[in-house]
């Protein structure tokens, strides 16, 4: 076990696959789930806050950050399982969570599956209501990122992309652009990525059956989107709100795709007035 500053680095077997998770802080538990291409790093900045009152963990999906690349199907139904697994083998008890983009949609397909293992759910920035692009832009889109991905991974480029995410530049946090860069300089990672972003294109080419499971949702849900997101759009927290029952939604201004990056003090603060902790 190696500390980073006040959080736990560790690893726990999920369905064997070795997940590697932060953890810190005591309390009810909350976990912290990140996007596709990102890793734990992204939640350094709120992990502090939110350890105050509760008992964090942000794991690392497969092939993302300390955690090695999964055997299997890369699809949204694998990386819910993920989120089951990493849950029931670490909480007692149904937990509060929070998925970010990616980490959303595999929240909410794991709380379908599952919905005695989670207490409230918070959704940033969440995939699953943004539908893909008709074909064949889709391929093309796909094209273009594989395009991007087979270009040098140089520090200048990696950083341009990860900067195409905030409304404001300035916030990016040097932590998720060094772990991109080990990424990108992986082969393996970048083959997993690319597959991954397929199966997320496919699922979302038709999300009509997806969101009639929603409405059968009980959890109470906060949705924090960013008023400028350039990913996924905050015109699709209309979708998210019609379709997801219990849900209070949140548009924060003047912020892009990573509300808990870009304003982590703000993020923090409507997480945990929703949880009653604040």
């Amino acid at each position: 076990m190696r500390q980073l500053a006040d959080h736990e680095c560790k690893t726990v077997w999920v369905d064997g696959h070795e997940i590697a998770y932060l953890e810190s802080g005591s309390g009810p538990p909350l976990v912290l789930l990140h996007g596709l291409g990102h890793s734990s790093t992204a939640w350094l900045r709120t992990l502090p806050l939110f350890a105050a009152k509760h008992h964090a963990f942000a794991p690392d999906f497969p092939g993302h950050g300390r955690s090695p690349v999964a055997r299997r199907k890369p699809d949204p139904a694998f990386y819910a399982s993920i989120v089951e697994g990493f849950v029931t083998a670490l909480a007692a008890g149904p937990v509060d969570a929070i998925g970010n983009s990616f980490g959303g949609l595999a929240l909410l397909l794991a709380a379908l599956d599952r919905p005695v293992l989670f207490r409230r759910l918070v959704l940033t920035d969440p995939a699953g209501f943004t539908l893909a692009p008709r074909p064949p832009l889709d391929d093309a889109v796909l094209a273009l990122v594989g395009l991007w991905l087979s270009l040098p991974p140089t520090r200048a480029l990696v950083r341009t992309g990860y900067a195409a995410a905030f409304y404001d530049s300035k916030q990016i946090d040097e932590a998720s652009v060094e772990g991109a860069m080990q990424r990108r300089s992986n082969p393996e990672l970048v083959r997993a990525g690319r597959e991954t972003l397929h199966e997320v294109v496919r699922f979302s080419r038709d999300l009509g059956e997806f969101h009639r499971r929603l409405t059968n949702l009980p959890h109470p849900i906060l949705l924090v989107w960013g008023k400028k997101d350039p990913i996924l759009p905050a015109r699709d927290a209309e979708v998210a709100q019609r379709v997801l029952p219990h849900v209070r939604t949140v548009l924060v201004e003047r912020c892009g795709h990573l509300p808990h990056v870009e304003r982590p003090a703000e993020f923090a603060h409507l997480v945990m007035e929703f949880l009653g902790s604040a």
